[in-house]
């Protein structure tokens, strides 16, 4: 299935709220839920420890909260925007409902690795998408790859590293000294 060269919007990314403080952006797969390789199944669907509690936080600071994956699956034709848009509406469902907490925001690059497309992390694509929304200025991404800490080091804006063992308390941490300045 041939996308056109832009990111897709979630179908909830209308009349956003306007973040003063700004938007705090994840990736998806490996850093709010279990990488479970290219699928949109909601039956696959663990959140990893902490990442609920943090989207909590941020929401309690006025932080918006966004998600920007690369989801080349879709122009690979390994699920379908339909599967994409139940997926992520169900990822909501839970995080909303558990918390509650908000993600305001989801971005995705459909594309392939090969495509010649400006939103494929490293890309900062699917971060100018965010802005573009009038969600607020991204100020912060929460990854667990090298393409995402390049994307973040492109879009130049603070990286927090899931993989650290520091995650969510670097989060909390990061939100704090915020608060202070």
């Amino acid at each position: 299935m041939n996308f056109p060269p832009s990111p897709i919007l979630d179908r909830d990314a209308i009349d956003l709220p306007y973040f003063q403080k700004g938007v705090v952006v994840f990736d998806r797969d490996g850093t709010l839920i279990e990488d479970a390789g290219q699928h949109n199944d909601p039956n696959k669907l663990v959140f990893l420890p902490g990442a609920r509690e943090t989207i909590n936080l941020l929401n309690s600071l006025d932080y918006g909260v966004a998600v920007a994956s690369n989801q080349s699956g879709l122009e690979s034709e390994k699920f379908s925007l339909s599967d994409l848009n139940t997926f992520n509406e169900e990822l909501k469902r839970q995080i909303a409902s558990d918390c509650p907490a908000i993600i305001h925001l989801m971005v995705f690059c459909p594309h392939l690795v090969i495509s010649e497309c400006s939103c494929r992390k490293p890309k900062p694509g699917l971060f100018h998408a965010i802005e573009a929304s009038g969600l607020g200025r991204v100020i912060l991404f929460v990854g667990n790859s090298e393409s995402d800490e390049l994307a973040a080091k492109f879009f130049n804006i603070e990286y927090i590293d899931v993989n650290t063992n520091e995650f969510p308390g670097r989060i909390m941490e990061w939100a704090k000294s915020n608060e202070l300045r």
